[in-house]
């Protein structure tokens, strides 16, 4: 057999301690969080209502010991909580901040235990910090959101142990139901579009049932399916979350777009709540449905065990970053980060020393850009994968998570272990270059060729290349992603441009922009063989072209036809 070579042992271990120095770009960044213990709430809850408006943290409602509603709110300022009563209890309510700067607050359970729904509505004005209640739902819920639109009016919908639907609050008075749901959820996520329309999709039922479902419902039109959620679901949240809280976008720009948490459906039985499945980041706008490519796989272990993520994506729109929330057996908490406007996008891990006394807190973004989790509820120990809650014993506690300067949370010791493990690969590194050049500039003078081994053949890089480009293709779906570039797929892989598109342009004779093309066409193929009535300018626009004019010359280029004519043979 023949022996691996010298320089070979010594480029691999160069590898492995760049790994193990976290300078790879196959695994996540992590570091430590600096973490601020802050003044307890006045009253114990959980299934609260958390915001920051008028540049002050506040929640509203939940219930708190023995499982009690309470018709009260809360605000911080300076340095301490200020306790307010409202006109009704809102435990697991509707939460929607509007653009005149109030709050809208309505629904939540009716009984204590969890049980039941209610009507009532009321606004909330932080300027006088005062609540006033005005009217009711159309239909009595809980669980359920709520979203403003354009035109002024809010959207609602979601509900728990009872029917869901979609109804419209009109901006003054009045709720209206407007139509059914093709399948019933609990805290759904409402994503609002640039025509004035919300998309409605989310991976809980109503009776808190595992849902896997294709179907997005819409305010206007008929439900959408979306072949990318049958293996990719939404992250069940089963709390109460205010409007907006996963939009990146920018509605100056008619720029309607969100990050959504997805797992990975097809891994372990898709019939459960299975924790720690393969995480990815949903990128939707509009109708477009496509992964977020980002610089390595989403983390779901951390440095001390698998992570239990329980929070949808909360964006800081000024710094361009999002953050999701979670919490290992030890009651470490964990942040993931992900800088949502560089292609592919970098994340980072953050993580706590154990926390006993924060529990399952709720969280928000404070105007500072840092974390707040307040209140929650006490957990066991995972029992057969599933951390076990108490809702009669909830929390009062409150800390700050400074992700806000984040960069330097990270311990000297950890930054000088990694400056050890630099030194010493980088110094590896030379060696081995050094023992390789005398190596070649011996076996040129003495004119020695080696005569190849006859069971084993020296593998084409650009081979071995071309199976990482495949894979990372066919993965992560990048080819849905209508902006990607050559120097997205360069960074991801860590080469460059040209080692690329040479590459792609040996093996399949064509450019990235042909080879990329050839995936999105096959999935418009698969869209239209597996839906018979979708729209021509639905299925390009799912499948990562920019225009429809370019589907429309590529797909008859790839295939000899028009896509109409390719789909009436199939028909």
């Amino acid at each position: 057999m023949k022996r691996f070579p010298l320089f070979c042992w010594l480029i691999f271990c160069y590898l492995s301690l760049a790994v193990a120095s976290g300078d790879s770009t196959d695994s996540c960044a992590v570091r430590k969080l600096e973490v601020e213990r802050l003044p307890d709430l006045n009253i114990p809850r959980n299934a609260h209502n958390i915001l920051c408006v008028n540049g002050e943290v506040t929640v509203v409602g939940g219930h708190t010991k023995s499982f009690i509603p309470t018709a009260t709110a809360e605000y911080y300022k300076d340095g301490e909580w200020h306790l307010m009563e409202t006109e009704y209890p809102h435990d697991n309510g509707i939460c929607v901040v509007l653009k005149s700067g109030k709050v809208l607050l309505a629904g939540g359970h009716a009984e204590p235990m969890g049980v039941g729904q209610t009507y009532p509505v009321e606004e909330y004005d932080p300027a006088t910090h005062t609540f006033r209640g005005f009217s009711c739902l159309s239909t009595k819920r809980t669980l359920a959101v709520g979203a403003e639109l354009d035109s002024g009016r809010v959207v609602v919908t979601g509900n728990w142990y009872a029917k869901d639907g979609i109804e419209l609050f009109d901006g003054d008075r009045d709720f209206s139901r407007v139509k059914g749901v093709s399948v019933g959820r609990a805290t759904p996520y409402l994503l609002r579009t640039s025509d004035d329309n919300v998309l409605i999709l989310g991976s809980g039922g109503t009776h808190g049932e595992a849902l896997f479902s294709d179907k997005v419902d819409r305010l206007k039109g008929d439900p959408l399916q979306v072949p990318l959620l049958r293996q990719w679901q939404p992250l069940f949240y089963e709390a109460p979350f205010c409007s907006n809280i996963g939009f990146i976008g920018n509605e100056d720009a008619n720029d309607y777009s969100w990050l959504v948490p997805v797992q990975d459906r097809t891994v372990g039985d898709s019939t459960d709540w299975v924790l720690f499945k393969p995480l990815a980041f949903l990128h939707v706008r509009d109708t477009i449905f496509s992964l977020l490519p980002t610089t390595c796989p989403a983390p779901v272990k951390g440095p001390y065990g698998p992570i239990h993520y329980y929070s949808p994506v909360i964006a800081d729109r000024q710094a361009h970053r999002g953050y999701m929330h979670g919490i290992d057996k030890d009651n470490r908490h964990y942040v993931l980060c992900v800088e949502y406007d560089k292609t592919p996008a970098p994340l980072t891990l953050y993580y706590t020393d154990p926390l006993p006394e924060a529990g399952f807190p709720e969280i928000v973004l404070t105007d500072d850009g840092n974390l707040m989790i307040v209140g929650g509820i006490t957990y066991n120990k995972p029992l057969n994968g599933t951390l076990q809650n108490d809702n009669f014993s909830p929390l009062s506690t409150v800390f700050l998570l400074r992700v806000g300067n984040s960069d330097v949370a990270e311990s000297s010791d950890g930054v000088i272990g990694k400056w050890l493990w630099g030194i010493l690969a980088l110094a590896i590194l030379a060696i081995a270059i050094a023992l390789f050049l005398i190596r070649k500039r011996h076996n040129h003078q003495t004119s020695v060729v080696d005569a190849p081994d006859s069971d084993t053949s020296a593998s084409n890089p650009n081979e071995v290349l071309m199976q990482r480009i495949s894979r990372l293709m066919e993965q992560q779906q990048l080819y849905l992603d209508s902006d990607l570039k050559l120097s997205d797929v360069a960074a991801m892989l860590a080469t460059n441009r040209n080692a690329i598109s040479n590459c792609i342009n040996s093996q399949h004779g064509c450019s990235f922009t042909q080879f990329v093309n050839t995936y999105r066409v096959e999935y418009a193929q698969k869209l239209m063989r597996q839906q018979s009535d979708i729209k021509i300018s639905e299925v390009w626009m799912s499948s990562g072209f920019s225009t429809e004019r370019t589907f429309l010359r590529t797909f008859k280029q790839q295939t000899g036809m028009t896509p109409s004519n390719w789909k009436s043979k199939i028909d």
